[in-house]
């Protein structure tokens, strides 16, 4: 298995367990087995397999795992046995009636099932394959169980720094760095504490991408802490596999709301929307004015209307300014220092070193250890400065790459700084 397809299982297995492990304060052994209960309820589109369902020992083993060996526990281990047995017709027909008579059964009570009644010896039935066989035939818990008529509800998180949500949003224009006398779209970039309301961390950026989402998430982080939760929509910045792996990392529950249904993010779309009839104009104003022409001044502004104005203003819904009601909470987020915290966010590329021992990343040539001639390295760097490049191989670090033809400084795919 590749290190691409490990990190997807990784960070699917994190997902799952996320909202137990990502708590500052653990769940008691009832709402622990209620939440387990639940998940195992579920439908899942999980890496590498057709299963499309959980059990509740899977999920224990998980959250051992993740405890005792933090977010590479849950790495795939390296599966010795190879082959796969084609079932009978007779236990998949058996499989099919026992799944439509409670449609709510896992795959691995299905199995056990099956091996009690004798229709098939013990140890003999992959849960991968009968829920592949499962699916086919139009088994699949989903497929039984779908229904999705649940009304909204109105939510707010226990505590500050518990659930932050995030999202873009497309703003006012200010004249192009390039082009001056043309007009450019700026995007902000929002982090909204759901309990307090408190903006984490909020920037204009002139995009959308998902380094502009790094460096918002990783200020926020360096000065509030770590939340246990950030939720946020199903845009593919927000979906990217490199953003799993950092919330993995962290201890983050990465969330999404459903598609076509960003009820859920009322909280930050409602600070959008009060952007649009206080900070906005206002900012226009001095941009006709030409007090703001750069996006450093826009940010300069935009901070001095968050800090000024916003966090001292008393909230419609709770009654406090965002300050008043995170300063009155005495929960402590955990905390990482910048440098972990840089290493956290590094990307990550696999090569193959070549017999002369040398890699290439964005167009650049390096030299990795001669050990590593002809074998697989994991490249770990930051895509606005290639000319340091981390190599990693099987778990352990090597000396860090040397530049032989360094052509690009910074990964030119990405918009700068």
């Amino acid at each position: 298995m590749d290190r691409k397809r490990a990190e997807e299982i990784a960070a699917f297995r994190y997902g799952a367990i996320a909202p137990i492990v990502s708590r500052q304060t653990p769940l008691s052994p009832g709402e622990l087995r209620a939440y387990l209960e639940h998940a195992v309820k579920q439908s899942y589109v999980i890496p590498g397999t057709t299963r499309t369902t959980l059990s509740v020992r899977t999920l224990e083993r998980w959250i051992a795992a993740y405890r005792k060996g933090g977010y590479d526990a849950l790495l795939p281990k390296t599966r010795s046995d190879k082959g796969r047995h084609r079932l009978p017709d007779e236990v998949i027909q058996k499989a099919v009636a026992l799944r439509r008579e409670r449609p709510e059964r896992s795959v691995e009570q299905i199995i056990l099932l099956l091996e009690e009644s004798g229709v098939v010896a013990p140890g003999t039935v992959a849960q991968s394959t009968l829920a592949r066989h499962l699916l086919r035939a139009g088994a699949s818990r989903k497929d039984l169980l779908r229904s999705d008529d649940r009304g909204y509800r109105r939510f707010e998180a226990e505590d500050v720094h518990v659930l932050w949500q995030a999202d873009f949003k497309h703003a006012l224009y200010l004249p192009d760095p390039n082009h001056p006398q043309r007009k450019k779209k700026t995007v902000l970039f929002a982090i909204l504490d759901d309990y307090s309301r408190l903006i984490v961390h909020g920037q204009f950026y002139w995009d959308e991408q998902l380094p502009r989402l790094e460096d918002s998430l990783k200020k926020a982080i360096l000065r509030y802490g770590i939340p246990e939760q950030l939720y946020v929509d199903n845009g593919a910045v927000f979906s990217s596999q490199h953003l799993r792996r950092i919330c993995g990392k962290l201890g983050i529950h990465l969330s999404h709301s459903k598609p076509y249904r960003p009820a859920g993010r009322g909280k930050v779309e409602r600070l959008f929307r009060f952007l649009d009839t206080s900070f906005i104009p206002e900012a226009y104003e001095q941009v006709e004015a030409g007090h703001i022409r750069t996006l450093g001044e826009l940010n300069d502004a935009f901070w001095a209307w968050v800090e000024g104005y916003y966090h001292l203003r008393k909230h419609g819904s709770t009654g406090q300014s965002p300050k008043e009601r995170a300063a009155a909470s005495n929960r402590t987020p955990k905390r990482v220092s910048e440098a972990e915290l840089t290493d956290i966010f590094l990307w990550e590329e696999e090569r193959t070193a070549d017999k002369a021992n040398c890699v290439s990343l964005m167009g650049n040539t390096y030299e990795v250890d001669p050990e590593l001639a002809r074998r697989k390295v994991m490249l770990r760097y930051d895509p606005f400065d290639l000319t340091v490049i981390q190599v990693w191989s099987e778990g352990k670090r090597w000396p860090d790459a040397k530049p032989v033809d360094l052509t690009r400084r910074y990964d030119r795919g990405l918009p700068r700084r």
